[in-house]
């Protein structure tokens, strides 16, 4: 079953010839702040009609016949025009990632925790904040952002607790990273993989032992600033060698979550899969994943969707492809 596309252009739907020269459309939803991105691509054979202007936000609904469906909205930043043959090449990336956020700014914060420092900058951009509990209950005594954007103060701060930072449909997620979770604690539903859906040729797992270590540390000094203290956690239980956290960190806590959060990132990172499927516009990146029928050895182990594109031509209908990695158990 075909699926069905809707597009309106700065609030205005979009039909008629915009579909008729519709060659192609790829959305790639990514998890973290990476910026997710649209391309489109018509004929643009005489009579030649006028693209979209760059500035302008697209919104892209597509729905499956099972009623599952994808929405995002991209601010269209390119517009490529080529000749002989005629074609517009239309990309945007996320609407939602404010280019006034990536603006730097030093100040700094006061005995407050990470879920009440995350609020307070959703709120000076009008986001809705969705904060999971597990990484925003850290108190800081004192952190600053010195001649530092928003996105990467936030995205360095979500780093050190374990958290995935992004930014979708108005609101600003601080979720648990690699649970598979929402901001209200409840599980992701995980999507099932039967070989009938794969494309052939396309499924892949590998798994990688690059990058293992028995132990991560991680260094904190006291409130005195004069003494070094180290915490150190279990890695690969079957590996050798340690890594060590170059950042010093302001808490034994904060050390302690933040080895805790690279081990955990390792483990996921030895055991990778990529996949192309027939179109499922309801799969979106940070969900879990499961295959099911497909080998002895790789069928119900759980990955967590890092990346997920989907894409339409009229020739060959949508598909979606993803990259995941192995969700691991707390």
């Amino acid at each position: 079953m075909h699926p069905q596309i809707y597009v309106d252009i700065d609030g205005i739907p979009v039909s008629g010839i915009f579909f008729d020269r519709l060659v192609g459309l790829n959305i790639v939803d990514r998890e973290g702040i990476q910026a997710d991105t649209l391309e489109l691509v018509f004929n643009d054979a005489d009579p030649h009609f006028a693209s979209p202007r760059r500035g302008a936000v697209a919104n892209v609904t597509i729905l499956s016949g099972s009623g599952a469906g994808f929405v995002g909205s991209y601010v269209i930043d390119r517009v490529d025009h080529s000749c002989l043959p005629y074609t517009i090449t239309v990309g945007g990336h996320s609407a939602d990632l404010r280019s006034n956020m990536k603006t730097n700014r030093s100040r700094h914060w006061d005995d407050l925790s990470v879920s009440e420092i995350v609020t307070q900058i959703a709120g000076e951009y009008g986001l809705e904040p969705k904060i999971a509990a597990e990484v925003s209950g850290h108190v800081y005594a004192w952190i600053g952002q010195q001649d530092e954007s928003d996105l990467n103060f936030l995205g360095r701060l979500a780093k050190r607790h374990g958290a995935l930072f992004t930014i979708k449909n108005g609101a600003l997620l601080w979720l648990e990273r690699g649970a598979g979770k929402t901001a209200d604690g409840t599980a992701a539903p995980p999507a099932i993989i039967v070989p009938t859906e794969i494309i052939l040729g396309s499924c892949r797992v590998s798994e990688n032992d690059v990058d293992r270590y028995g132990v991560v540390k991680a260094h904190y000094y006291d409130r005195t600033g004069a003494k070094r203290h180290e915490v150190t956690v279990v890695g690969d239980a079957d590996a050798e060698g340690e890594h060590v956290i170059r950042d010093p960190f302001s808490s034994e806590a904060e050390a302690l979550t933040a080895a805790q959060a690279y081990a955990r990132e390792m483990l996921r990172g030895l055991v990778k899969t990529s996949c192309a499927i027939v179109g499922r516009p309801g799969l979106m990146a940070g969900q879990p994943i499961t295959y099911i029928g497909v080998r002895p050895g790789v069928d119900g182990t759980v990955f967590l969707a890092e990346m997920v594109k989907h894409s339409f031509t009229k020739s060959g209908g949508l598909r979606t492809s993803f990259e995941a990695k192995l969700k691991v158990s707390e």
